[in-house]
C-alpha cells in the first residue's frame, strides 16, 4: 500500500512515497480505508526536526494524527461497527497512509451533517479546543472569555464551544478575520494590529486564553484579563515581569481523566445540533504533491481553516 513519511529532517520537500505492506487488524481493531487526513501544525513539528528532543523516533517518520475513513475488514472480536461505516479515527501517528489500522476506543462514526473533509480536520484541533475549555471548573453562564488567535483552527472551535457554553466571548484576531469570527456570533472582536479596543476592554475577562506564540499579543492579553481572573496558555505565557500578582497563571496539558473519545463524542453532538462547524480552507489530492503543498501552506499565514488531503 501507499504511505507518505521522510527519512530526514527538513522542509516539505523531504517527503517521500513508501510501498509498504497493508495491515492487518487485530482482534479488537479494524481496517480503514482512508478517505482523507487532516493537516496539523505538530506535523510540520515532526518534519522538521523541532519535535526530535520531545519525541525521538525513527526513520521513516510516518505523520497524521487525523484520518476519516471506510471500514474495510473487522477484527474477530468486533461487533459494534460493520463494514462500510465512514468514522473518524484521532491516533498517534500514520494518517499519511492508504489504509490504517484502529482499536474501536480510538474511531467514532462521522457525522451525518459533516463532509468527509469537514470530519477529517476537526480530531487534534476539536480535542485542543475541548481541553482548554474543559481544564476551567470555575466558570459560569456569562462570564467572559478572551481568545487570543481566534481565528486559527483551534481557537474557532474554541469560539464556538464557548458560546454553546453560553460565555461571553471577546475573539482576538488579525483584522482580515474579524467578519469570519463575526460568522459565529461573535459580538466582541478584536484585531491584534489594531489594537485600540484593547484598552476599551481592559480588565473585562474573567478567562484569557492564548493560542499565539507572539509574546507582544501575549501581553495584550494579559491586560485584558480581570483581577482575580486566570490566564491560561497552550503555547507561551507572560514573562515573569509582565506577570500580574492579581491572576492566576496557568499552562494547558492533555487531559487524562478522559479519553480522547469522549471529546470527540461531545464534539460529535454538537455539531450534530448545529452548534459547531469545522472550516476547511483547502483540500489538497492525497499525492506526494498534495503532501508537499499542504505543508508548505502550514507554513504560511493561509486564511482561516483547516488543510486536509483526501483522494
Amino acid at each position: 500500500m501507499e504511505k507518505f513519511g521522510f527519512n530526514h529532517f527538513g522542509g516539505p520537500d523531504v517527503f517521500e512515497r513508501f510501498d509498504q505492506p497493508q495491515p492487518t487488524p487485530k482482534d479488537n481493531q479494524v481496517l480503514i480505508k482512508v478517505l482523507a487526513a487532516g493537516l496539523n501544525p505538530y506535523d510540520v513539528a515532526l518534519r522538521n526536526g523541532s519535535q526530535d528532543s520531545v519525541r525521538p523516533l525513527p526513520f521513516p517518520i510516518f505523520p497524521g494524527t487525523d484520518v476519516v475513513g471506510e471500514i474495510v475488514e473487522l477484527g474477530a472480536d468486533v461487533d459494534d461497527y460493520r463494514v462500510g461505516e465512514i468514522v473518524i479515527n484521532h491516533r498517534s501517528m500514520g494518517a499519511y497512509s492508504e489504509y490504517v489500522t484502529a482499536s474501536t476506543a480510538k474511531i467514532l462514526r462521522k457525522p451525518a451533517s459533516m463532509s468527509i473533509a469537514e470530519a477529517a480536520g476537526l480530531p487534534s484541533a476539536g480535542i485542543t479546543a475541548y481541553n482548554t475549555l474543559m481544564h476551567f471548573t470555575n466558570f459560569t453562564h456569562g462570564d467572559t472569555i478572551a481568545i487570543m488567535g481566534a481565528s486559527g483552527a483551534v481557537g474557532s472551535l474554541l469560539v464556538q464551544l464557548s458560546l454553546a457554553a453560553h460565555l461571553n466571548v471577546i475573539a482576538i484576531a488579525n483584522s482580515a478575520n474579524l467578519d469570519y469570527l463575526r460568522s459565529f456570533g461573535v459580538q466582541e472582536v478584536i484585531a491584534y494590529d489594531q489594537p485600540s479596543d484593547f484598552e476599551r476592554l481592559a480588565q473585562t475577562a474573567k478567562i484569557g486564553i492564548n493560542l499565539s506564540r507572539d509574546p507582544e499579543s501575549t501581553e495584550r492579553l494579559n491586560n485584558l484579563v480581570a483581577p482575580g481572573g486566570t490566564f491560561t496558555s497552550t503555547t507561551i505565557l507572560p514573562t515573569d515581569d509582565q506577570q500580574r500578582a492579581d491572576i492566576n497563571y496557568q499552562s494547558v496539558y492533555p487531559r487524562k481523566d478522559y479519553a480522547d473519545l469522549t471529546a470527540l463524542q461531545d464534539l460529535n453532538e454538537l455539531i450534530d445540533q448545529g452548534l459547531l462547524h469545522n472550516t476547511v480552507f483547502k483540500t489538497l489530492p492525497f499525492t506526494l504533491e498534495g503532501i508537499i503543498e499542504g505543508h508548505k501552506l502550514l507554513e504560511s499565514h493561509h486564511a482561516p481553516g483547516k488543510i486536509v488531503i483526501s483522494h
